[in-house]
């Protein structure tokens, strides 16, 4: 009872707060970026000085990066361990190609850009439908997440237009991919190796056969920018390569560690190392063959996850770095002063101070009809400030 009262409570907790940042969004969307995408993005996306951003969270968060540290508020602290090739720089664009084993990937993912300053680089594909769930679906079409409809016929163009737009406006995306299209079950599993095997293709046991189409089109509209490419392999604790039926969902009977959305929630999940590998790739050797690449990519992660299994980490994993990422415990108090600043404090000041302005502007045209000197207080510091 405890465990479900918990969880109430930090859905709603969630919910509310992720409306607060619907109404920055909104606001965002409907003031800025109209008139300015690559502003629009920026103030979305990653850390501005001196604009909307600061003024609302009174820190240099932006807003994905926002929701992100109010969402970690909700959830047990991340600890992850990252060994291979790391994505660090959140000034270069990236696509992260990934294993989907359960619904919590992509938080595992938003943490390790977190850790690096990118948390809000992040943009995920996604299925059309996510994006009509009330509050955080509409949060993650203002944050431009690219919503697919798996319909090539439908999504080529948009997926051009999509990446076509980032690269204008020099945005430095970390796209999160995930080429096996969902997560794993056994039913899945046994689909993925008929289709394989009439494919000529290798058959696996740990993950999906990735599928290429969708990515080969996100490659070719990303040419301009030729980002690198990271595969990524998570791995959860006490893995032992146990899949579960689509009866069962995202619980085991056996891995019992690996954490859903809902053990997040209730608090329940592990407190072990959730482990990140990466491989970092060049655009253009990922283009040249791209189905021979993401075969030979998770034939790789298959040895990977039995090895895991095995040994409770990865191979040549020494050099491996563990990153414990707490949540902010003022983020939520800097989100409410920014949302009372912007619906009370900004309209009371905006509506006092016009009709003030105004009355002065009027006065002092008046005025100076008959001085013949300029008091207008405004021009008047502003041309002395040039002329200084």
């Amino acid at each position: 009872m405890l465990v479900l009262l918990r969880s109430v409570f930090n859905i709603i907790w969630l919910l509310w707060n992720s409306m607060l940042i619907n109404v920055i969004q909104v606001s965002t969307y409907y003031l800025i970026r109209p008139f300015d995408t690559s502003l629009y993005r920026i103030i979305m996306g990653y850390v501005i000085s001196f604009s909307i951003t600061l003024f609302l969270t009174a820190c240099s968060s932006t807003i994905q990066a926002l929701w992100i540290e109010i969402a970690s508020s909700c959830f047990p602290k991340t600890n992850l361990t990252l060994c291979g090739d790391i994505p660090t720089d959140p000034s270069r664009p990236i696509i992260i190609l990934c294993n989907h084993q359960i619904d919590s990937d992509w938080w595992f993912l938003f943490q390790m850009a977190r850790s690096a300053k990118a948390a809000g680089n992040i943009k995920i594909v996604l299925k059309e439908q996510l994006k009509y769930v009330p509050i955080v679906g509409w949060g993650m079409r203002w944050f431009e997440f690219l919503f697919l409809r798996r319909r090539l016929d439908h999504d080529l163009q948009h997926i051009r237009d999509y990446m076509q737009s980032l690269i204008h406006d020099e945005f430095p995306f970390w796209l999160v991919f995930f080429p096996e299209g969902t997560t794993i079950h056994q039913e899945y599993v046994e689909k993925s190796q008929l289709f394989a095997q009439k494919q000529g293709r290798p058959k696996f046991e740990k993950v999906l056969l990735p599928r290429v189409s969708g990515l080969q089109v996100i490659l070719d509209a990303v040419d301009a920018a030729e980002p690198d490419i990271y595969d990524m392999t998570i791995a959860f604790p006490s893995y032992s390569g146990e899949i579960p039926t689509t009866e069962m969902g995202y619980t085991r009977k056996c891995d019992t560690e690996i954490p859903s959305m809902k053990t997040l929630l209730a608090r329940r999940s592990s407190r072990k190392p959730i482990w990140i590998h990466g491989e970092k790739f060049e655009y253009q050797y990922v283009k040249k063959d791209l189905q021979n690449f993401l075969d030979t990519r998770w034939k790789a992660k298959e040895e990977l996850l039995q090895h895991f299994a095995e040994h409770r980490k990865f191979p040549n994993s020494d050099s491996a770095r563990n990153v414990v990422l707490p949540a902010s415990k003022s983020i939520v108090l800097k989100l409410w002063i920014g949302f009372f600043c912007l619906c009370v404090v900004l309209p009371f000041v905006t509506l006092s101070f016009l009709p003030l302005y105004t009355f002065w502007v009027i006065y002092c045209f008046i005025y100076s009809i008959f001085d013949r000197t300029t008091s207008f207080l405004w021009p008047y510091l502003l041309q002395l400030i040039e002329t200084k």
